[in-house]
């Protein structure tokens, strides 16, 4: 009874799984800008007060700025990809866990959900 168990929740736990991995990586993502984002601002502040020249001034802050814009959208790009991967991983978990159930006619609520479902994929294939 325990293994039958434990089989029937192996999917909720690579949910799980899938969910906390692609968390950690956030998380790390999101770290490491703040902390290159507070170091950034350090030099450019150590930068700027040794600076005489307002010309030279403006020209280091757009300079940062565009530096600083650069990373966010690196990361920003990284956590997109790093959450796409994740949807396409849940995806493919719930059709494999849906297909193992059997026939998806003989379900009424599947097939209210499959009607619900197939919207999105199209918009999310789109979007491709």
């Amino acid at each position: 009874m325990y293994e039958k168990m434990k089989d029937s929740m192996k999917p909720v736990m690579d949910m799980a799984e899938i969910n906390k991995k692609t968390t950690e990586k956030l998380i790390a993502l999101q770290s490491a800008y703040v902390s290159d984002f507070v170091n950034a601002s350090l030099n450019q502040m150590k930068t700027l007060s040794e600076v005489r020249e307002p010309k030279a001034a403006v020209e280091l802050q757009v300079k940062y700025l565009k530096e600083v814009e650069a990373k966010l959208t690196d990361v920003a790009e990284k956590e997109m990809a790093a959450l796409v991967e994740a949807r396409e991983q849940l995806t493919g978990l719930v059709e494999k866990s849906v297909a193992d159930l059997g026939d998806i006619k003989e379900m009424p609520f599947m097939a209210e959900l499959e009607k619900f479902m197939k919207p999105m994929d199209m918009a999310a294939k789109s979007a491709k």
